[in-house]
């Protein structure tokens, strides 16, 4: 449903309810605290906030505040990571907050599912109706008979876990396995390093080699660019591993275009080249390592040619990159969550380690490999501002996210390939289901169930509102105050309030609050205030935030936290061994190789998908954060409804730039734009994750998700999206 026939429905819903000047106020945000008069955008009150999207940048900002309303953002520019400028998404926050499509009063739905007919409701009916219905539920089958589904929406400590967790903890629902990024990565590099964590990137900029692997930095991590420049600057080499010409892949040393999901055969094939022609560091490989020798009798099966055909990459290219990575003397490996979403992404990450380890990249500042930096974000003591003591029942079930249709299967629900108890209800936040899941087509249907009570809590309409009993309005992150720690580098950052919350919506400790309430909680744990949980998150024994106080933070706005560099340099490893492990017990009681495991995508998938001509993958769009700032015009200019394919492929699927096509598979359809090019190899095709279905300019109502697959990867229960395979026709 678009935006004028949600317009259209709710006028019929107020009109037919007889709820003259109760119509739901949803086109009124724009008009919030404006007085042109004051409007001089760049002045008036600054406040300090960090983005909260799902993005390993975390820019610090600043907001100009007059009467009460944002008028104005820019970078906080004495933060150097940030600078003066977010990034695109990030400049249009004041459009973002006032989208016309805001909702600000809770809505209750008056026809069938899906048809778009809503009259409003007060806080107090909401709150009672949803608690009559949860306590009606767990009286009747039990709390594990309700599912929680939220993922990064808002991405502060508060906003995603503390407000809601502690009421999902007291109530004993379901747990939702939020496992849609990075795990299957983080348990191969744990095989390895025996820890996520690496290196500030803001030292790369000493490296006279990056290697970017299945990472799209100007999507999520813009301003890192900067740092590669800057070591540019003196002569660093670059280095872009990914099925993808990324932008800065066009403008790299050298592109290996490798076919999704086969890097370890790519790096078999280079280990092999560097060991047989003795370019490995033994040095660095006695002082660090262990069981280097089960890596040489591994290579003695490796066929370089044979290796180079699995991944498609040229013997040229090959020596290409053995000739960079083997001369530089300070390599920063930049490891991706594009790569992960395989199924073989665990085992990849573990085999760039183990490279890394051959070329004795450690160790050194300006060497490493970076993951998933988890030292601010992790280090803050996330158990007790989620009130983990609040939950009495640890035997509920688990929901992994990626299966959220096969858990809303109305005749056969499974969790983790075992049957699963009927879910009765879902409040959804922080997420957008029906877009962000694969099979989204059964998501979408199946939350249309009469049986099932799905609540929505967020600030704009998107597809899973439409399938609600219950609309509540969400404030957006800048109508509360949070932490956050940076995943990408090492800051813990404020997110002081910018604004009250517009219209009748909430924060979401505020809301939770107040339904714990209404279910007749009355624990201490929900009367905290945002300041209060932003004390306890930085009351912890972490050492990676010795000296970060509350008074400091709140003096300086960001703070780096501490950790050992150069990274690796005592030689210590948080391993079984003390030392890299090039051989894994973990791998080999996962049933993998304990070293390489050279397993292939193809093994994973039925014969029906293996069948198919089109590997398919869908990374993030450089103007979106998954399916986020559609509210805002500007950015929904940007095509997010496009299928790039090469045009060798397409010639021989009758196929021109800009025609309508079906790209299908055994899950479904969705219709899309050609864009033929390059950019992409033979047998792959490109298009843009969780798009919005109401959004789809060619009418179809389709999206992404819907054709991709919900069979999790290889290790860590992580999302593997990248390794579906589909077909394509002229529409």
């Amino acid at each position: 449903m678009d935006r004028r026939i949600f317009l259209k429905n709710v006028g019929i819903a107020g009109a037919a309810a007889g709820l003259s000047g109760l119509v739901p106020g949803i086109v009124n945000a724009k008009n919030y605290g404006a007085r042109n008069d004051l409007l001089i955008k760049r002045q008036g009150k600054v406040v300090y906030h960090s983005c909260l999207r799902n993005c390993a940048d975390r820019c610090l900002l600043k907001f100009y505040v007059q009467n009460g309303r944002m008028t104005y953002v820019e970078g906080a520019a004495e933060q150097p990571k940030t600078g003066s400028c977010p990034c695109v998404k990030g400049l249009t926050y004041v459009q973002y907050t006032y989208s016309p499509d805001r909702i600000l009063h809770p809505m209750e739905r008056v026809g069938v599912k899906g048809s778009g007919q809503w009259r409003r409701i007060s806080w107090d009916e909401a709150y009672s109706k949803i608690a009559t219905r949860f306590k009606k539920i767990i009286a009747e089958d039990g709390a594990n008979a309700i599912l929680p589904y939220s993922y990064s929406g808002n991405y502060g400590a508060i906003g995603m876990y503390a407000a809601s967790e502690r009421f999902w903890n007291k109530v004993n629902a379901r747990e939702l396995d939020r496992y849609v990024c990075a795990y299957s990565g983080t348990y191969g590099v744990f095989s390895a390093l025996g820890t996520s964590d690496g290196p500030d990137p803001e030292d790369s900029i000493y490296s006279d080699l990056y290697i970017s692997h299945g990472w799209n930095e100007a999507a999520t991590n813009v301003h890192v660019l900067k740092y590669i420049n800057k070591a540019r600057d003196n002569n660093c080499k670059v280095i872009v591993i990914n099925p993808i010409r990324t932008p800065l892949a066009s403008q790299a040393d050298l592109h290996i275009q490798l076919k999704p999901g086969t890097d370890v055969h790519f790096i078999a094939a280079a280990m092999k080249c560097m060991v047989d022609n003795n370019l490995h560091d033994m040095d660095f490989i006695n002082r660090h390592t262990v069981d280097f020798d089960a890596v040489v009798e591994q290579l003695k099966t490796v066929s370089i040619e044979k290796s180079l055909q699995i991944c498609q990459v040229s013997e040229e290219d090959l020596l290409k990159f053995i000739e960079l990575y083997s001369t530089a003397k300070l390599a920063h490996w930049r490891l991706g969550y594009g790569i992960v979403r395989n199924y073989t992404g665990g085992r990849i990450a573990r085999a760039a380690c183990l490279l890394h380890a051959v070329g004795g990249h450690y160790a050194k500042i300006g060497n490493g490999l970076t993951y998933d930096n988890m030292q601010a974000w992790g280090g803050g003591n996330h158990d007790k501002i989620r009130a983990k003591h609040l939950r009495t029942d640890h035997d509920v079930e688990h929901t992994n996210i990626t299966e959220l249709a096969k858990a809303l299967d109305p005749v056969n629900p499974t969790s983790y390939g075992k049957p699963s108890q009927l879910v009765k209800a879902m409040l959804f936040y922080n997420g957008n289901p029906a877009a962000m899941a694969p099979e989204a087509q059964k998501v979408l249907e199946y939350m249309q169930r009469d049986d099932l009570f799905v609540v929505g809590f967020d600030f704009n309409m998107h597809d899973s509102m439409d399938m609600c009993d219950i609309i509540l309005p969400s404030s957006t992150q800048f109508e509360t105050s949070d932490i956050i720690g940076s995943y990408g580098f090492y800051d813990v950052q404020v997110c002081e309030q910018v604004i009250e919350p517009l219209g009748e919506s909430k924060p979401n400790l505020t809301f939770f609050s107040g339904l714990a309430k209404a279910m007749g909680y009355t624990d201490p744990e929900f009367d905290a205030t945002s300041d209060e949980l932003i004390r306890q998150f930085l009351e912890t024994d972490s050492p990676f935030f010795e000296g970060i106080t509350y008074d400091r933070l709140m003096k300086d706005k960001f703070v780096k936290v501490v950790d050992q560099r150069p990274y690796f340099g005592s030689a210590k490893y948080n391993t079984t061994s003390g030392k890299l492990e090039f051989k894994s017990q973990y791998m080999v009681d996962k049933g993998f190789h304990p070293v390489l495991d050279l397993g292939l995508v193809e093994d994973w998938m039925g014969e029906k998908e293996r069948k198919l001509p089109f590997r398919m993958v869908s990374p993030a769009l450089i103007q979106r954060m998954n399916c986020e700032f559609y509210n805002v015009k500007y950015i929904r200019n940007f095509p997010a409804y496009t299928v790039t394919i090469h045009p060798e492929d397409a010639k021989e699927q009758g196929i021109a730039d800009n025609d309508q096509v079906r790209v299908y598979n055994h899950r479904g359809e969705v219709f899309l734009t050609a864009v033929l090019s390059s950019q992409v190899s033979r047998g792959v095709v490109l298009t843009v994750k969780n798009n919005l279905r109401r959004f789809n300019p060619n009418g179809s109502k389709t999206c992404t998700n819907i054709i991709t697959t919900d069979r999790l990867a290889d290790l860590g229960g992580c999302s593997a999206y990248h390794s579906t395979n589909v077909a394509i026709e002229k529409a």
